[in-house]
């Protein structure tokens, strides 16, 4: 088991009893989070971390009184591992799992999925990730732009925000007495906050980086009431409007540099990562992350990914 510590803490945006759990990504306490929200119906999971995540995610479960075959549905907000890794194990429990639909096809044949991660995070792969499991095509619901899929007895709407990955949904979720939506669960659309700090990290991996359609995915995020909260899965509760205006800041701050170095990773490697890490570490040190947590988040193995998604886009003209 990878560890099985209790719910972090509860959070209860606008009325919604919700749950943190701690998905121990990377093998650290804090860096991404799965989010148990109950409804009348039911209890709902929103993320479910890595395949190695699944045995301590039931542990912390049970200690909310909640055994897996009790979830009435499972929402991702894309299929990268670290948000919808132990899909598979989910469903083998009999949980629906909900899902944008351009991903829908590789939960239920998940080989490119693997293969993708194990090129992108390497060595790293078998310990902090693992292989998913496929899951048959009728416990997968694909879910359209702009579509409401009642779950739970909550109403839960979608929100496709791509720029980070194609196959990206934000989540909106409100009872069936609100007047609009109690919260919004935003993936990796608004970035990734390090624990215990304020600093917020912009990931790129190869190959979906689409900065162009990022940007309109804010602006659909924009949309909503800027008072609800954005729930991170990395990074928990933040109120939406002011963490959106950071991102937009850190996004505005660190685009250019990416581009510059891409250039100049062509003919200087080393020189590239040197002036990326000079540029992350002080911001990430200002922001509150601990000297550990500065090499385990933002070492070589997130830099040389960020280089490598930017690149890629840069590629294939998915940058303005």
């Amino acid at each position: 088991m990878r560890g099985s510590p209790p719910p972090r803490r509860s959070l209860h945006p606008s009325g919604l009893v919700l749950h943190e759990l701690d998905t121990r990504y990377l093998g650290i306490a804090g860096t991404a989070s799965a989010f148990v929200v109950r409804g009348p119906d039911g209890p709902v999971l929103v993320e479910c971390g890595c395949a190695v995540a699944f045995e301590g995610l039931c542990a912390q479960l049970d200690s909310l009184g909640i055994a897996p075959r009790d979830l009435r549905g499972l929402v991702v907000t894309h299929i990268h591992l670290d948000h919808a890794g132990s899909a598979g194990h989910f469903a083998r429990e009999g949980v629906p799992v909900f899902v944008h639909p351009r991903g829908a096809r590789h939960l239920v044949e998940p080989s490119r999925l693997i293969a993708g991660s194990r090129a992108v995070h390497g060595s790293r792969y078998g310990e902090f990730y693992g292989d998913p499991l496929p899951i048959a095509a009728e416990m997968v619901r694909a879910v359209e732009h702009g579509a409401t899929v009642m779950i739970g007895g909550l109403r839960w709407s979608a929100i496709e925000t791509p720029g980070h990955a194609r196959h990206h949904h934000a989540w909106t979720v409100e009872s069936v007495d609100s007047a609009g939506p109690d919260a919004v669960f935003t993936g990796d659309v608004l970035g990734m906050v390090s624990p215990g700090s304020d600093y917020i990290s912009i990931p790129v991996p190869p190959s979906d980086i689409d900065i162009p359609a990022w940007r309109a995915s804010l602006a659909r995020l924009r949309a909503l009431p800027t008072g609800i909260p954005a729930i991170l899965t990395h990074g928990g509760r933040r109120a939406l409007g002011q963490h959106l205006d950071a991102f937009v800041a850190r996004l505005d701050e660190e685009l250019p540099l990416l581009m510059e170095l891409v250039q100049l990773m062509e003919h200087a490697p080393t020189e590239a990562d040197a002036r990326y890490r000079a540029f992350l570490t002080p911001r990430a040190r200002a922001g509150g992350v601990s000297e550990e947590l500065i090499a385990a988040l933002l070492g070589r193995a997130f830099r040389t990914m960020n280089l490598a998604g930017i690149a890629d886009a840069h590629r294939h003209s998915r940058i303005r």
